[in-house]
């Protein structure tokens, strides 16, 4: 009898300890300066190269980007991040081309950085 060696999150390469049901966190390799991504579809990946601590900040961080998706006041594609410092506000566009993504003083990130304090320093 074939018995399988991983389950299926680890097959699918998910960290079931950081996922929650509506929001799956992927592990994967994204180099060696990115620690995380949200993504437009509502998942996370995070770099599988961070210990447990920096994993853990990094959703925490991420997590905090699916909210801004969510209740509108950010969302991109691949041209462009489309900003609402406020759900009142008319929307920005941002080329990315622009900016260096995750830099501290973007206006989205700025927020999520004073709340999470610890992520990427």
């Amino acid at each position: 009898m074939y018995q399988m060696k991983n389950n299926i999150h680890g097959l699918l390469g998910i960290n079931k300890k950081l996922s929650t049901y509506d929001v799956p966190v992927f592990e994967k390799d994204l180099g060696d300066k990115l620690w995380g991504a949200a993504n437009n579809d509502m998942t996370i990946h995070i770099n599988k190269k961070l210990n447990n601590k920096q994993k853990k900040q990094a959703v925490e961080h991420e997590m905090e980007h699916i909210k801004q998706f969510r209740n509108g006041t950010v969302r991109y594609d691949s041209k462009n991040i489309y900003y609402k410092p406020n759900l009142s506000s008319p929307m920005q566009v941002i080329p990315r081309e622009k900016i260096i993504e995750g830099n501290h003083g973007l206006p989205w990130e700025k927020s999520i950085y004073k709340k999470t304090k610890t992520y990427a320093k």
